[in-house]
C-alpha cells in the first residue's frame, strides 16, 4: 500500500473514531492530527480541511463497496446501492450530513451527480437522435442532481431509517422508466434527429435564454 493512502487512511480512522466522542463541529484539524500522531502539515499537503476528508472518505467507500458508482450509464443503479452503503455507515455519515456550508458533503454530491447526469442525459439523448445544447444539458443535470441531493437530504433529516429503501427502489423505476422513453420517442420520430431544426424553435431560444 503506497504512503499516500495508508497516511490518508490513518487521518480517516482519526476522524471517524473523534466523531464517536464529539459532533463535527467540535473536531479540528489539530485534534484529528493528535489523535493518529500525523503532523499537521502532512494533513494540509493530503486535504485543504476536514470535509475535503470526509468527501474522499466517502468516496473511497462507494469505490470499495458500490459497483459502477461513477459509471454514468447506471447512474441509477448505483445511486440506489450509494444510499444502502451510507445507511449501512449510517452513524457516520449522519454525523458528516450535519454541515451543510462550503465543501460540504452534500456539495460534493451535487458536482458528482451533475457530472454524471450531464453525460448520461447527452448519451441518451444522442442515442435517441437529438442533440442538447450545452445550456439545455446544464439545466436537465442540476434538476436531476438536485433531485437526487434533495432526496438524500429529506432522508438525513428523517434520521436515514431503512425504511427508505423501498423509496429510493421506486426512484430507480420513475428514472429507469424515463429513460427507457428516449428510445420510444425516438421510434415514433417525436424526437427530431439532431441535424434537423424545428420551424419554430422560439420556446426553445426562451427557456435557453432564461437559464
Amino acid at each position: 500500500m503506497a504512503n499516500n493512502l495508508i497516511t490518508k487512511e490513518a487521518l480517516a480512522g482519526a476522524l471517524k473514531s473523534l466523531l464517536k466522542e464529539m459532533p463535527l463541529s467540535k473536531i479540528s484539524v489539530k485534534c484529528i492530527t493528535t489523535y493518529c500522531n500525523i503532523s499537521r502539515n502532512t494533513f494540509y499537503y493530503h486535504f485543504k480541511d476536514k470535509y475535503e476528508l470526509i468527501n474522499w472518505i466517502f468516496y473511497s467507500d462507494m469505490l470499495q463497496n458500490v459497483n459502477s458508482f461513477n459509471d454514468p450509464n447506471k447512474l441509477t443503479d448505483s445511486f440506489v446501492n450509494v444510499c444502502k452503503c451510507l445507511y449501512t455507515n449510517r452513524k457516520f455519515y449522519l454525523a458528516c450530513f450535519q454541515y451543510v456550508g462550503q465543501n460540504s458533503l452534500y456539495e460534493y454530491l451535487f458536482d458528482f451527480y451533475y457530472e454524471l447526469w450531464k453525460i448520461n442525459i447527452d448519451v441518451r439523448y444522442t442515442e435517441s437522435g437529438f442533440k442538447l445544447t450545452e445550456d439545455e444539458l446544464n439545466v436537465m443535470a442540476k434538476l436531476k442532481s438536485h433531485a437526487l441531493v434533495g432526496i438524500i437530504s429529506d432522508w438525513v433529516r428523517d434520521g436515514m431509517h431503512d425504511n427508505y429503501m423501498n423509496y429510493f427502489e421506486q426512484i430507480r423505476t420513475v428514472l429507469d422508466f424515463e429513460s427507457s422513453g428516449y428510445a420510444i420517442l425516438s421510434d415514433q420520430k417525436m424526437l427530431r434527429p439532431e441535424q434537423e431544426e424545428p420551424a419554430d424553435n422560439s420556446f426553445r431560444k426562451k427557456c435557453t435564454k432564461a437559464c
